[in-house]
């Protein structure tokens, strides 16, 4: 089941450009495919200082992490982490009869029933997402969709985003729930991403929170731990039990980055992380947990199978 609002979205001029026959040896190859060639190269060679310096997010955002956990009544970050977590949990549902004998007890021994109290249907995202970055009811107002099905705040959503210089897509609970799974396991991955007439520009993403930051290798070689993310992906769970998380996704357009190239980067991290099948999974895995085997040239035919 792929994305809503990203499967809608065609990608077919940029599929066009994606590379045919994959890299041919070095005695008999174009212009352009030893322009690849040379790309890949480089690319191996600095993997592994890539994977020793990971720009770690949490440092950069420290200071306000822990005014955050302070605000919630914890001491440590982790401490705040780990709440989240627990938030997060699913509750078992409570069985009728036990919800009939809850009350508290009164002086003179008697049950007093408790007022019954409406659940708050909405688990605000401002809870899980660093202080830094807008929640849902200051993208849109919530009273749009309060009270609407799974479907409808799907709809909803989409049309909002419609004609803005965004990308997003509303994800059905399950399939968001495995990819955090997934990233758990593997939070950063590279991807290629074609640029028509110029060969191929690698991409580095990693997962923090419930965002994903996007940023290019050539940023990343030039500003390491203080690399800009060219394209994040903010992920709204506050209507998560209700089958439905909103995805939004902002450019940086200062980075020469359009929306059309970051609704391909998004596509692709679908694609390895939950909908590609076993050979993406592995090649997620083998950059994350055996980046010495890992191999350029496997990832840009993966790529190519969209």
């Amino acid at each position: 089941m792929a994305l809503r609002g990203l499967a809608s979205r065609s990608v077919s001029g940029l599929r066009r450009t994606i590379w045919q026959g994959g890299v041919r040896s070095a005695s008999h190859v174009s212009p352009l495919s030893l322009h690849r060639l040379l790309l890949l190269q480089g690319a191996q060679a600095s993997h592994r200082k890539l994977m020793s310096h990971v720009p770690d997010y949490e440092a950069k955002y420290r200071d306000k992490l822990v005014q955050k956990a302070r605000e919630k009544g914890v001491d440590t970050v982790e401490q705040l982490k780990q709440q989240i977590k627990e938030a997060q949990r699913p509750v078992p549902a409570t069985k009728a009869a036990d919800l009939k004998r809850s009350g508290s007890i009164a002086d003179n021994g008697k049950t007093v029933e408790k007022p019954e109290q409406k659940p708050d249907r909405v688990k605000r995202s401002s809870q899980n997402l660093p202080p830094d970055v807008k929640s849902l009811d200051q993208v849109m107002k919530l009273d749009m969709l309060n009270d609407k099905t799974c479907d409808e705040i799907s709809e909803i959503w989409t049309q909002y985003h419609a004609n803005k210089d965004t990308i997003s897509a509303a994800i059905p609970t399950a399939m968001y729930q495995q990819l955090l799974q997934v990233a758990r396991k593997n939070p950063i991955f590279v991807l290629p991403l074609p640029r028509e007439g110029q060969g191929i520009e690698f991409y580095f993403l990693q997962f923090d929170y419930h965002q994903v930051h996007f940023t290019s290798l050539i940023e990343y070689k030039t500003n390491q731990s203080n690399a800009r993310p060219f394209l994040t992906l903010t992920h709204y769970t506050d209507f998560i039990d209700r089958g439905v998380v909103l995805m939004r996704g902002e450019v940086d357009s200062k980075n020469m980055l359009n929306v059309q190239a970051a609704q391909l980067l998004s596509l692709l991290m679908q694609q390895f992380y939950i909908t590609g099948g076993e050979e993406k999974r592995k090649l997620l895995e083998t950059f994350n947990q055996r980046p010495d085997e890992f191999d350029y040239r496997e990832l840009l035919e993966a790529a190519e199978k969209i």
